[in-house]
């Protein structure tokens, strides 16, 4: 029997949204993008607890890259959250805040965990606990759709991987509206896209008939063996 379910975490989409609360499970988070930079040496988070009952919470960074094209998560010291560990009452809110250990190390990107800790469940039931992933960039501004290079290849499998490649020095958030204009792919599906980190690419598998809206902009970014390819259909006008 299941006593109590929280949602299992906020995804990259959701976490770069525009800077407001955001509310997952029982808790609300505000803001869920956390940037330090020369302007700012520390950020806070602030955590709500929305139920009547007590959470203890955990909070804890991971750094973050993308090797092959995929998120990486991995465990780091570079980074303070203060405090790391707490309760906060039913109703009740907390600030976390959040700094370097190296301030001078250069710009990074790290994930913060915010975890609730799981306390033992009446009767033996279990309980899922809430984890929220929200992007904590250091030194990094916000780039834009532009600064990306695409490309498509088909697999021995058959499947299509469309990859952004991103050279320059910032960020870039992948909206599905400017994907689908670079790559002829129509994005609509909810495919989470994420973010490019700079120096960095992503890759992201489109299966074997991706619904291309326009065949010219698709055909650009192929390789020779994807120009010769017939099986392909307009999805639309």
């Amino acid at each position: 029997m299941m006593t109590r379910f929280s949602a299992a975490l906020l995804g990259a989409a959701a976490a770069l949204a525009a800077p407001v609360p955001a509310t997952a499970g029982s808790l609300q988070v505000d803001p869920i993008r956390l940037e330090i930079n020369t302007g700012r040496r520390t950020a806070t988070l602030r955590v709500r607890n929305q139920e009547q009952s007590p959470v203890t919470i955990r909070a804890y960074a991971l750094d973050w890259s993308q090797p092959n094209g995929e998120d990486r998560y991995e465990e780091t010291s570079a980074v303070i959250s203060s405090p790391p560990i707490f309760t906060i009452p039913g109703g009740g809110t907390q600030l976390i805040r959040i700094g370097l250990r190296n301030p001078a190390g250069g710009p990074r990107a790290y994930r913060l965990m915010v975890e609730e800790v799981p306390q033992a469940s009446p009767g033996g039931g279990v309980q899922v606990a809430l984890r929220l992933n929200l992007p904590l960039f250091v030194s990094m501004q916000p780039g834009t759709a532009a600064e990306l290079a695409w490309s498509a290849a088909r697999g021995s499998d058959g499947r299509w991987t469309v990859e952004a490649v991103n050279a320059g020095r910032n960020y870039v958030r992948v909206e599905p509206a400017a994907a689908e204009a670079a790559t002829g792919i129509d994005f609509a599906d909810g495919t989470n896209l994420g973010v490019v980190l700079p120096g960095s690419s992503r890759r992201w598998v489109v299966g074997n008939e991706p619904a291309i809206v326009d065949r010219t902009r698709f055909t650009s970014i192929q390789g020779a063996s994807g120009r010769a390819d017939a099986q392909l259909t307009l999805r639309r006008n």
